[in-house]
Protein backbone atom coordinates (compact mmCIF):
# COMPACT_ATOMS: atom_id res chain seq x y z
CA UNK A 1 0.00 0.00 0.00
CA UNK A 2 2.88 2.72 0.91
CA UNK A 3 4.64 1.21 -2.14
CA UNK A 4 1.05 2.48 -4.51
CA UNK A 5 0.94 5.75 -2.45
CA UNK A 6 4.95 6.42 -3.43
CA UNK A 7 4.06 5.68 -7.10
CA UNK A 8 1.27 8.15 -6.54
CA UNK A 9 2.82 10.82 -5.00
CA UNK A 10 6.17 10.40 -7.95
CA UNK A 11 3.32 10.79 -10.58
CA UNK A 12 2.00 13.93 -9.40
CA UNK A 13 5.24 15.54 -8.84
CA UNK A 14 6.16 14.44 -12.00
CA UNK A 15 2.98 15.69 -14.11
CA UNK A 16 3.27 19.27 -11.78
CA UNK A 17 6.81 19.37 -13.17
CA UNK A 18 5.83 18.75 -16.81
CA UNK A 19 2.91 21.53 -16.83
CA UNK A 20 5.50 24.10 -15.34
CA UNK A 21 8.01 23.17 -18.02
CA UNK A 22 5.67 23.63 -20.86
CA UNK A 23 4.22 26.90 -19.39
CA UNK A 24 5.06 29.83 -21.30
CA UNK A 25 7.45 31.87 -18.95
CA UNK A 26 7.90 35.45 -20.09
CA UNK A 27 11.66 35.10 -19.86
CA UNK A 28 11.46 32.06 -21.87
CA UNK A 29 9.55 33.30 -25.04
CA UNK A 30 11.15 33.48 -28.27
CA UNK A 31 12.94 36.87 -29.62
CA UNK A 32 10.04 39.24 -30.90
CA UNK A 33 9.71 42.75 -32.12
CA UNK A 34 8.32 45.12 -29.68
CA UNK A 35 7.54 47.32 -32.50
CA UNK A 36 8.27 48.20 -35.78
CA UNK A 37 8.22 51.89 -36.59
CA UNK A 38 9.76 54.20 -38.81
CA UNK A 39 11.32 56.96 -36.14
CA UNK A 40 12.73 60.11 -37.27
CA UNK A 41 13.96 61.58 -33.99
CA UNK A 42 15.95 59.98 -31.58
CA UNK A 43 17.06 61.62 -27.78
CA UNK A 44 19.10 60.51 -25.77
CA UNK A 45 19.25 61.64 -21.87
CA UNK A 46 21.87 60.92 -19.49
CA UNK A 47 21.45 58.87 -16.30
CA UNK A 48 21.24 61.29 -13.22
CA UNK A 49 23.72 61.11 -9.63
CA UNK A 50 20.93 59.59 -8.14
CA UNK A 51 20.51 56.31 -10.48
CA UNK A 52 21.05 53.08 -8.48
CA UNK A 53 22.49 51.32 -11.65
CA UNK A 54 26.40 50.99 -12.70
CA UNK A 55 27.54 54.39 -13.73
CA UNK A 56 31.28 52.80 -14.81
CA UNK A 57 32.21 53.28 -17.45
CA UNK A 58 30.75 56.66 -17.07
CA UNK A 59 27.99 57.87 -19.59
CA UNK A 60 28.03 60.77 -22.00
CA UNK A 61 27.20 63.50 -19.69
CA UNK A 62 25.02 65.56 -22.43
CA UNK A 63 21.95 65.17 -23.94
CA UNK A 64 21.79 64.80 -27.37
CA UNK A 65 18.97 64.35 -30.75
CA UNK A 66 19.38 62.37 -33.77
CA UNK A 67 17.93 63.10 -36.62
CA UNK A 68 17.69 61.06 -39.74
CA UNK A 69 16.12 63.63 -42.85
CA UNK A 70 14.99 61.79 -45.48
CA UNK A 71 15.94 62.82 -48.99
CA UNK A 72 13.63 60.75 -51.45
CA UNK A 73 13.61 57.06 -52.46
CA UNK A 74 17.30 57.73 -54.71
CA UNK A 75 19.30 59.28 -52.05
CA UNK A 76 20.43 58.17 -48.59
CA UNK A 77 19.03 59.46 -45.39
CA UNK A 78 21.25 62.23 -43.40
CA UNK A 79 21.45 61.64 -39.89
CA UNK A 80 22.06 64.84 -37.35
CA UNK A 81 23.73 64.12 -33.79
CA UNK A 82 22.64 67.95 -32.11
CA UNK A 83 23.95 68.36 -28.45
CA UNK A 84 23.11 71.31 -26.02
CA UNK A 85 25.12 71.98 -22.94
CA UNK A 86 25.49 75.25 -20.73
CA UNK A 87 23.38 76.99 -23.39
CA UNK A 88 25.78 76.09 -26.40
CA UNK A 89 24.14 74.14 -29.20
CA UNK A 90 25.87 72.26 -31.46
CA UNK A 91 24.73 70.52 -35.06
CA UNK A 92 26.92 68.02 -36.88
CA UNK A 93 26.80 65.00 -39.15
CA UNK A 94 25.60 61.57 -37.47
CA UNK A 95 27.84 58.63 -37.96
CA UNK A 96 27.42 54.96 -37.49
CA UNK A 97 26.87 54.97 -34.14
CA UNK A 98 23.88 57.37 -34.84
CA UNK A 99 22.79 55.09 -38.03
CA UNK A 100 22.57 52.07 -35.80
CA UNK A 101 20.80 53.41 -33.52
CA UNK A 102 17.79 54.27 -35.85
CA UNK A 103 17.78 50.66 -37.34
CA UNK A 104 17.80 49.70 -33.17
CA UNK A 105 14.96 51.24 -31.87
CA UNK A 106 13.04 51.45 -34.94
CA UNK A 107 12.85 47.54 -35.15
CA UNK A 108 13.34 47.15 -31.17
CA UNK A 109 13.33 43.25 -30.41
CA UNK A 110 13.20 41.80 -27.15
CA UNK A 111 13.00 38.35 -25.15
CA UNK A 112 10.66 39.25 -22.07
CA UNK A 113 7.56 41.29 -21.85
CA UNK A 114 6.03 41.88 -18.57
CA UNK A 115 4.17 44.16 -16.30
CA UNK A 116 5.98 46.72 -14.92
CA UNK A 117 5.46 46.51 -10.94
CA UNK A 118 6.98 48.61 -8.68
CA UNK A 119 8.97 46.05 -6.99
CA UNK A 120 10.23 44.89 -10.68
CA UNK A 121 10.99 48.73 -11.48
CA UNK A 122 13.08 49.13 -7.93
CA UNK A 123 14.79 45.37 -8.73
CA UNK A 124 16.55 46.69 -12.09
CA UNK A 125 16.87 50.02 -10.96
CA UNK A 126 14.15 51.73 -13.36
CA UNK A 127 12.93 55.29 -12.59
CA UNK A 128 13.06 58.72 -13.26
CA UNK A 129 17.00 59.06 -13.17
CA UNK A 130 17.57 56.12 -15.15
CA UNK A 131 19.54 57.04 -19.03
CA UNK A 132 16.53 57.04 -21.35
CA UNK A 133 15.73 56.93 -25.18
CA UNK A 134 13.03 58.93 -26.20
CA UNK A 135 11.56 58.55 -29.57
CA UNK A 136 9.44 60.81 -32.39
CA UNK A 137 8.37 60.46 -36.11
CA UNK A 138 9.12 64.09 -36.08
CA UNK A 139 12.50 65.70 -37.18
CA UNK A 140 12.11 69.35 -37.71
CA UNK A 141 13.45 72.07 -35.71
CA UNK A 142 11.36 72.05 -32.94
CA UNK A 143 10.09 68.08 -32.06
CA UNK A 144 7.56 66.83 -29.85
CA UNK A 145 9.07 63.55 -28.23
CA UNK A 146 6.33 61.06 -27.22
CA UNK A 147 6.45 60.67 -23.52
CA UNK A 148 4.32 57.35 -23.99
CA UNK A 149 7.68 56.09 -26.17
CA UNK A 150 10.20 56.93 -23.63
CA UNK A 151 12.37 53.68 -23.02
CA UNK A 152 14.00 54.11 -19.43
CA UNK A 153 17.50 52.17 -19.04
CA UNK A 154 18.30 49.55 -16.19
CA UNK A 155 20.36 46.95 -14.80
CA UNK A 156 21.07 43.28 -16.82
CA UNK A 157 17.94 40.46 -16.46
CA UNK A 158 19.12 37.69 -14.50
CA UNK A 159 22.20 35.65 -15.80
CA UNK A 160 22.15 37.16 -19.74
CA UNK A 161 24.53 39.53 -20.02
CA UNK A 162 23.35 40.92 -23.40
CA UNK A 163 19.97 41.74 -21.88
CA UNK A 164 18.76 45.03 -20.07
CA UNK A 165 15.73 45.86 -18.46
CA UNK A 166 13.82 48.40 -20.47
CA UNK A 167 10.49 50.08 -18.93
CA UNK A 168 8.32 51.45 -21.62
CA UNK A 169 4.86 52.97 -20.09
CA UNK A 170 3.53 49.66 -17.77
CA UNK A 171 6.05 47.06 -19.28
CA UNK A 172 9.14 45.61 -18.83
CA UNK A 173 11.13 44.36 -21.56
CA UNK A 174 14.40 43.05 -22.56
CA UNK A 175 16.20 44.55 -25.96
CA UNK A 176 20.21 43.95 -27.05
CA UNK A 177 22.14 46.02 -24.29
CA UNK A 178 24.30 47.36 -26.99
CA UNK A 179 21.62 49.66 -27.71
CA UNK A 180 22.50 51.88 -24.73
CA UNK A 181 26.09 50.60 -24.42
CA UNK A 182 26.99 52.86 -26.99
CA UNK A 183 26.15 55.95 -24.91
CA UNK A 184 29.00 54.84 -22.32
CA UNK A 185 31.29 57.00 -24.59
CA UNK A 186 31.80 61.22 -24.87
CA UNK A 187 29.29 62.60 -27.13
CA UNK A 188 32.06 63.64 -29.88
CA UNK A 189 31.85 59.35 -30.80
CA UNK A 190 28.58 59.75 -32.32
CA UNK A 191 29.94 62.54 -34.95
CA UNK A 192 31.46 62.07 -38.37
CA UNK A 193 34.42 63.12 -38.39
CA UNK A 194 35.75 62.39 -41.96
CA UNK A 195 34.54 65.91 -43.86
CA UNK A 196 33.98 63.56 -47.30
CA UNK A 197 32.11 60.21 -46.38
CA UNK A 198 31.13 58.25 -49.43
CA UNK A 199 29.47 55.18 -47.97
CA UNK A 200 28.16 54.15 -51.61
CA UNK A 201 28.78 55.44 -54.89
CA UNK A 202 31.64 57.39 -55.98
CA UNK A 203 32.99 61.32 -56.07
CA UNK A 204 31.74 62.94 -59.38
CA UNK A 205 32.88 66.23 -59.20
CA UNK A 206 35.29 68.14 -57.14
CA UNK A 207 35.85 72.06 -56.97
CA UNK A 208 38.31 74.06 -55.42
CA UNK A 209 37.91 78.20 -55.35
CA UNK A 210 40.33 80.56 -53.03
CA UNK A 211 43.87 81.94 -52.44
CA UNK A 212 43.54 82.99 -56.20
CA UNK A 213 43.00 80.15 -57.77
CA UNK A 214 39.23 77.86 -59.25
CA UNK A 215 40.51 74.24 -60.52
CA UNK A 216 37.31 71.72 -60.79
CA UNK A 217 36.96 68.32 -61.91
CA UNK A 218 34.60 65.61 -62.95
CA UNK A 219 34.52 61.80 -62.60
CA UNK A 220 33.25 59.43 -65.11
CA UNK A 221 33.37 56.37 -63.05
CA UNK A 222 32.63 52.83 -64.37
CA UNK A 223 32.37 49.41 -62.47
CA UNK A 224 35.43 46.62 -63.87
CA UNK A 225 34.34 43.21 -63.78
CA UNK A 226 35.17 42.82 -59.75
CA UNK A 227 32.04 45.72 -59.27
CA UNK A 228 34.35 48.31 -58.32
CA UNK A 229 34.48 51.60 -59.61
CA UNK A 230 37.43 52.74 -61.53
CA UNK A 231 37.65 56.80 -61.82
CA UNK A 232 38.08 58.65 -64.75
CA UNK A 233 39.01 62.15 -64.28
CA UNK A 234 38.90 65.57 -66.10
CA UNK A 235 39.51 68.86 -65.61
CA UNK A 236 36.67 70.92 -66.92
CA UNK A 237 38.67 74.30 -65.62
CA UNK A 238 41.36 76.31 -68.12
CA UNK A 239 41.91 73.59 -70.71
CA UNK A 240 39.59 70.94 -70.25
CA UNK A 241 41.50 67.59 -70.18
CA UNK A 242 41.27 64.38 -69.26
CA UNK A 243 43.58 63.66 -66.06
CA UNK A 244 46.34 61.00 -65.33
CA UNK A 245 44.67 58.96 -62.92
CA UNK A 246 47.16 59.09 -60.66
CA UNK A 247 46.68 63.05 -59.96
CA UNK A 248 42.93 63.15 -60.08
CA UNK A 249 42.71 60.00 -57.46
CA UNK A 250 45.27 62.32 -55.30
CA UNK A 251 42.81 64.56 -55.02
CA UNK A 252 40.10 62.42 -54.48
CA UNK A 253 42.27 60.62 -51.31
CA UNK A 254 43.30 64.11 -50.13
CA UNK A 255 39.86 65.02 -49.96
CA UNK A 256 38.71 61.96 -48.40
CA UNK A 257 41.83 61.55 -45.74
CA UNK A 258 40.44 64.78 -44.75
CA UNK A 259 39.27 64.80 -40.41
CA UNK A 260 38.39 66.90 -37.67
CA UNK A 261 40.83 67.27 -35.65
CA UNK A 262 39.28 68.35 -32.58
CA UNK A 263 35.22 69.85 -31.94
CA UNK A 264 35.12 73.01 -29.72
CA UNK A 265 33.70 71.17 -27.33
CA UNK A 266 35.88 68.68 -26.88
CA UNK A 267 37.99 67.35 -24.26
CA UNK A 268 41.34 68.03 -24.53
CA UNK A 269 41.20 71.04 -27.17
CA UNK A 270 43.11 73.99 -27.46
CA UNK A 271 41.09 76.87 -26.23
CA UNK A 272 39.96 77.90 -29.86
CA UNK A 273 38.82 81.32 -30.56
CA UNK A 274 35.19 81.94 -31.68
CA UNK A 275 34.80 82.41 -35.50
CA UNK A 276 33.76 86.37 -36.03
CA UNK A 277 30.15 85.73 -37.89
CA UNK A 278 31.84 88.48 -40.69
CA UNK A 279 34.59 86.61 -41.39
CA UNK A 280 34.87 84.74 -44.93
CA UNK A 281 36.66 81.77 -46.03
CA UNK A 282 39.95 81.58 -47.85
CA UNK A 283 38.96 78.73 -49.43
CA UNK A 284 35.64 76.66 -51.07
CA UNK A 285 35.60 72.74 -51.23
CA UNK A 286 32.76 71.84 -53.02
CA UNK A 287 32.20 67.92 -53.61
CA UNK A 288 29.40 66.43 -55.82
CA UNK A 289 28.37 62.27 -54.99
CA UNK A 290 26.76 60.04 -57.35
CA UNK A 291 24.11 59.18 -54.81
CA UNK A 292 23.24 62.86 -54.75
CA UNK A 293 24.97 63.80 -51.88
CA UNK A 294 26.11 67.38 -52.02
CA UNK A 295 29.21 68.59 -49.45
CA UNK A 296 30.74 72.29 -49.29
CA UNK A 297 33.45 72.67 -46.80
CA UNK A 298 34.69 76.04 -45.76
CA UNK A 299 38.06 77.19 -44.78
CA UNK A 300 38.31 80.22 -42.52
CA UNK A 301 42.02 82.29 -42.01
CA UNK A 302 44.14 80.13 -39.70
CA UNK A 303 44.89 80.77 -36.45
CA UNK A 304 48.22 79.22 -34.16
CA UNK A 305 48.58 77.95 -31.02
CA UNK A 306 51.72 77.14 -29.34
CA UNK A 307 51.68 73.73 -30.21
CA UNK A 308 50.82 73.87 -33.74
CA UNK A 309 48.63 75.82 -36.74
CA UNK A 310 45.01 74.88 -36.66
CA UNK A 311 42.07 76.13 -39.94
CA UNK A 312 38.54 76.36 -38.70
CA UNK A 313 35.74 74.37 -41.06
CA UNK A 314 32.38 74.69 -41.97
CA UNK A 315 30.81 71.70 -43.62
CA UNK A 316 28.24 72.39 -45.09
CA UNK A 317 25.19 70.38 -46.52
CA UNK A 318 23.14 72.54 -49.09
CA UNK A 319 19.36 72.82 -48.66
CA UNK A 320 19.60 70.28 -45.92
CA UNK A 321 21.89 71.38 -42.33
CA UNK A 322 24.99 73.40 -41.81
CA UNK A 323 27.26 72.17 -39.26
CA UNK A 324 28.68 73.97 -36.12
CA UNK A 325 32.57 74.80 -36.41
CA UNK A 326 35.24 72.42 -36.14
CA UNK A 327 39.45 72.35 -36.57
CA UNK A 328 41.59 70.72 -38.98
CA UNK A 329 45.42 70.65 -39.00
CA UNK A 330 47.02 73.73 -41.11
CA UNK A 331 48.56 70.76 -42.34
CA UNK A 332 46.24 68.68 -44.12
CA UNK A 333 44.59 72.01 -45.61
CA UNK A 334 47.99 72.60 -47.21
CA UNK A 335 48.04 68.74 -48.25
CA UNK A 336 45.07 69.87 -50.30
CA UNK A 337 46.08 73.31 -51.90
CA UNK A 338 49.26 71.03 -53.28
CA UNK A 339 46.56 68.01 -54.60
CA UNK A 340 44.84 71.20 -55.85
CA UNK A 341 47.66 72.78 -57.76
CA UNK A 342 49.15 69.23 -59.35
CA UNK A 343 45.41 69.21 -61.33
CA UNK A 344 46.06 72.66 -61.99
CA UNK A 345 49.59 71.88 -63.87
CA UNK A 346 48.52 68.10 -65.20
CA UNK A 347 48.82 68.09 -69.01
CA UNK A 348 46.63 65.42 -70.97
CA UNK A 349 46.91 62.39 -70.01
CA UNK A 350 47.24 60.17 -73.57
CA UNK A 351 46.54 56.74 -72.71
CA UNK A 352 48.95 53.91 -74.10
CA UNK A 353 48.46 53.46 -77.93
CA UNK A 354 45.83 55.70 -77.90
CA UNK A 355 45.73 59.75 -77.89
CA UNK A 356 42.95 61.07 -75.70
CA UNK A 357 41.45 64.07 -77.82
Amino acid sequence: MKQKLTLVIIAFLGLFLLFYLMEDHPENISETNYWKEDWNAIRYNPPKPEWCGILVPSFADSSMVFRKLSRGWNAPALFTVTTEKNGNVLVYEGNYNVKNSFSEISVLKTKLIESATDEIKKTYCLNEFSPSLTVSKENGKEIQFDSEKQLLFGKKIGADDGRVAVAIQNEIIAPYQYIIEKFRTPVTNFREKAYISVSEGFIEELKFSGQGNLVQVENRAKKNQYNVYVNNWSRTTGERIVLPPDVGNQWENVAKGLKVEFYPDEAGAPQFPSLPENVNPEAILEVNISNGTKIKLSFFPVWESPESKWRPVVRQFPSHFDESITWMKEESFQNLVNAVMKVKSASRYERPNQKIQ
